[in-house]
């Protein structure tokens, strides 16, 4: 029993020291793109980081924000680095905190499958977990290489109409994903027990973590709000309202950013912009998305050949799997919410109702991870055969087609996207 002890404290420290060498090297790997960013260098890196930098100094940047958390984070490096470091450091910072969040929330679920399914776990499946972590952070839509065309469209370089998980060149979405992560697993857990009972510090923590990702930036928050609400109204209706003092108070997590959201769209789409244009949300089918899609259907799909062949596979996991089920969940709301509206006056070309699919893409994919895990794990050979194998390829399709976008990224191409 004590030699058992004494190997799993030996392959913990070779998982800490294997995750450390990854975190930094990806940390400092991603500082010198957002500095590059900050300062666009050599006239090229072209992003919002301009904007950001203006802001974060109290300055106009003649962009509207109502989220100040990312801002206020820069502004405390300033005392000690310029500017542009600051806010390349403050984007680095809560990115990798991402990839320390999703590592946490993935090793323990797959621990846990890997416990019912009597696999003893080992170093294989801390290596599997990390390289699943930091790959995720690199996998991006599928387009064709230079010179390719598909079904006759140009989707070169392009994921303006596609989108990515991972929209290396903007500098909020990726501040806000932290938060993202832990409300996602968070929600998921609480969806599953709150008519039982509600773990108050849990609850707490879902109520502080999706008013923080409201503050950094509301997309993500914006579409799990009305996912959490039809999902509650939906199960109190079923229950005949048996269970709605825990719904109630289920719902008062979400209270406090709900309010923040309600100010947030009256400082955005109110009254004239800084170009004293109109403001507000319009309604049309496929307005925005059109600007930068040939082919949306076409462009959904190669977003998501991988998720698409994980559910085809597990589809029954929507029906058992609360996470699995959300992440689905949220991505149709992210979808939905940029097919129809768009955001009036010259923002309209930015496509800022994207972030919320482009949110769900990234759930998307770490959810149909995590069941590619879990697959590996319940291993028998026509399980390997069925359903890893391809799983396996086709995710390894989207993550070379991210590291070339990345690379694209790196040298300083534009994304098309501001």
């Amino acid at each position: 029993m004590a030699g058992t002890k004494r190997i799993e404290r030996y392959e913990k420290k070779i998982d800490s020291c294997f995750f450390g060498i990854l975190l930094t090297l990806y940390s400092l790997l991603l500082f010198v793109l957002f500095y590059r960013q900050t300062i666009e260098y050599q006239g090229v890196y072209f992003s919002d980081m301009k904007a950001y930098i203006l802001e974060a100094q109290g300055l106009e940047s003649g962009y509207e924000f109502p989220y100040r958390l990312f801002f206020w984070l820069s502004g405390i490096w300033m005392a000690v680095v310029t500017p542009e470091a600051a806010v390349a450091f403050t984007t680095t910072l809560l990115n990798s905190l991402s990839v320390v969040a999703l590592k946490y929330y993935m090793e323990k679920t797959v621990k846990e499958y890997a416990r019912r399914q009597q696999v003893k776990w080992n170093l294989f499946w801390d290596a599997a977990v990390n390289l699943a972590v930091f790959s995720l952070f690199f996998v991006s839509m599928y387009y064709g290489p230079k010179g390719e065309k598909i079904w006759g469209y140009d989707y070169t370089y392009r994921c303006n109409g596609i989108l990515t998980p991972n929209p290396y060149w903007n500098a909020t979405y990726l501040a806000v994903r932290p938060f993202t992560i832990v409300c996602f697993f968070l929600t998921a857990e609480l969806l599953d027990c709150y008519e039982r009972e509600i773990p108050v510090r849990k609850a707490v923590l879902l109520a502080v973590f999706n008013f923080l990702a409201a503050f950094t930036k509301p997309s993500f928050t914006f579409i799990l709000l009305p996912v959490v609400g039809l999902t509650l109204l939906y199960r109190l209706l079923k229950s005949k309202f048996a269970n709605w003092k825990n719904t109630l108070l289920f719902g008062c997590c979400f209270l406090p950013t709900g309010f923040l959201l309600i100010y947030q769209f009256l400082g955005v789409f109110t009254g004239q912009n800084t170009h004293g244009e109109e403001t507000g949300i319009g309604i049309e089918l496929g307005k925005a998305w059109y600007i930068h899609s040939f082919n949306i259907p076409l462009s959904i799909m190669l977003a998501l050949l991988f998720p698409f062949c994980v559910l085809a596979l597990n589809f029954r996991e929507l029906k058992k799997n609360r996470e699995f089920r959300l992440a689905w969940q949220l991505l149709a709301a992210g979808m939905l919410s940029f097919l129809f509206l768009y955001e009036k006056g010259f923002r309209l070309v930015h496509l800022n109702f994207s972030w919320g699919y482009m949110h769900g893409l990234f759930f998307v994919f770490a959810i149909s991870v995590l069941q590619m895990l879990k697959n590996l794990a319940g291993w028998k050979p026509w399980i390997m055969k069925l359903f890893v194998i391809p799983e396996l390829w086709l995710f390894l399709y989207h993550l070379r087609c991210g590291i070339e976008f990345f690379l694209y990224l790196y040298q300083g191409n534009n994304a098309g996207v501001f």
